[in-house]
């Protein structure tokens, strides 16, 4: 598989013969290695740029001769390498001053491999740097390499192979961004064909004589497009690994937050958000989003909420007892609970990285009216409902599931229960097919 690399060093000698501060082509590095007249100032810099441009096959290869050139060029082009061998120490007016904070930038904003590579003098620093709690985080994606070890180009590449074989995003980005991509340019094909009238007037909302449309409706309109054709036209290659031993509990909850929960903030309230007032009652927003987009008009200014509680309060415990010792609680999904209507919302992110369970009880369902700002004729924003803050949102496909469970304990239909010898009888029967 080839992967793309982005090699940042101001040792590449491009100032000699090209303009420094963009992005450095392979044909460049081309260039300056077969050009007599280039003078290499670091070995390694040009043994480790022989190495990738010998491979081609293997590695589509780009660089820069400063962290802060690679910073302004992702501001204004769709670029993401899956490696980046960053180097540590600039020289005055190279355009960087800030090594730390850019090597957090690239960690935060890609799932991009970083490699660190300097020299002998610097490395000890740069490893009590990596070990702050804000590094740690990505430590599967990011090496400290001594470039003035011996073998140290062909160490990177070891460690490559390694990251290749654990590690997920490595592995699979390749092929999930270049589907994405194609997935995107497919809608926005289809969608160029009608002019911005013909599609704003029909996914906006008409207000007196113009059609307006948010990025919330454009979102809300290709995202169902985008899911189908993620799974039927461009499908993902399998996934699977051999089991060595049994999950760790702690991993588990960490996917499973990220999986259940959504912590993008909004401006704009909207079903399935897990709320908290000013005195830190949570709370997980019922109100269906199609009203929710003209709140003051077809709510009326209420919106309904479902308090939730964490696992170990005084409200869970009593509500816990009010089942008696026979009515276990059996919860096997957000909305499957074989002995009793509540359920759990477990790993919901909170401050920093910890990560809480709450019981939802559907039953106790509450109205809370929001007093309509002046001019306000639209949705809810969270700037107006005073008193609440968005904690994170529960995401598809959990969140209208979960909000269906809620109404139907409310309003769904019930009957007598069988007597107990009824119903052993009928559990035998089919225990007895089952065999």
């Amino acid at each position: 598989m080839k992967h793309s690399v982005c090699f940042i060093d101001d040792k590449i000698p491009v100032n000699q013969f090209f303009d420094d501060t963009d992005v450095v082509t392979g044909m460049v590095i081309d260039f300056l290695l077969k050009n007599p007249d280039t003078k290499w100032y670091d070995i390694v810099v040009k043994k480790l740029c022989e190495k990738l441009r010998s491979e081609s096959d293997k590695w589509a290869f780009s660089a820069f001769t400063s962290p802060a050139f690679y910073e302004n060029y992702i501001k204004d082009n769709v670029y993401s390498p899956e490696i980046v061998i960053y180097d540590w120490d600039y020289k005055v007016g190279a355009g960087c001053d800030g090594s730390e904070e850019y090597l957090l930038s690239i960690l935060e904003k890609s799932s991009t491999m970083i490699f660190v590579f300097s020299e002998d003098d610097n490395v000890e620093a740069i490893n009590q740097i990596v070990q702050k709690d804000k590094f740690t985080v990505y430590g599967d994606r990011l090496s400290v390499i001594n470039k003035g070890e011996k073998e140290s180009v062909e160490k990177i590449f070891s460690q490559i192979e390694k990251k290749e074989a654990n590690n997920f995003s490595f592995r699979y980005g390749h092929d999930i961004v270049f589907n994405s991509n194609a997935i995107i340019n497919k809608i926005l094909s289809d969608i160029s064909k009608l002019s911005i009238e013909e599609y704003v007037s029909s996914i906006g909302s008409f207000d007196g004589n113009k059609y307006i449309s948010t990025n919330k409706d454009f979102v809300d309109a290709i995202m169902p497009r985008y899911k189908n054709l993620l799974r039927n036209l461009f499908p993902m290659q399998e996934f699977s690994i051999k089991k060595t031993s049994e999950p760790k509990l702690e991993d588990v909850r960490r996917v499973w937050s990220y999986r259940l929960y959504d912590k993008t903030q909004e401006d704009y309230v909207n079903m399935g958000d897990l709320i908290k007032d000013s005195e830190n009652h949570f709370y997980v927003v019922a109100s269906s989003d199609c009203h929710m987009l003209e709140f003051w008009k077809k709510n009326f200014g209420y919106i309904a909420l479902v308090p939730i509680y964490q696992v170990n309060s005084e409200e869970v415990k009593e509500s816990i007892n009010y089942l008696g010792k026979k009515n276990t609680v059996n919860i096997t999904s957000l909305t499957n609970n074989k002995q009793s209507s509540l359920t759990i919302l477990p790993c919901v992110p909170m401050n920093g990285d910890e990560l809480a369970d709450f019981v939802l009880i559907p039953k106790s369902l509450i109205s809370i009216k929001v007093n309509k700002p002046e001019g306000q004729i639209s949705s809810l924003k969270y700037k107006d409902f005073v008193g609440f803050e968005k904690v994170t949102s529960i995401s598809d496909p959990f969140k209208s599931p979960l909000i269906q469970f809620v109404f139907d304990n409310i309003s769904g239909y019930g009957c007598p229960d069988f007597p107990d010898v009824l119903k052993a009888d009928i559990n035998k029967t089919i225990k007895q097919i089952q065999s």
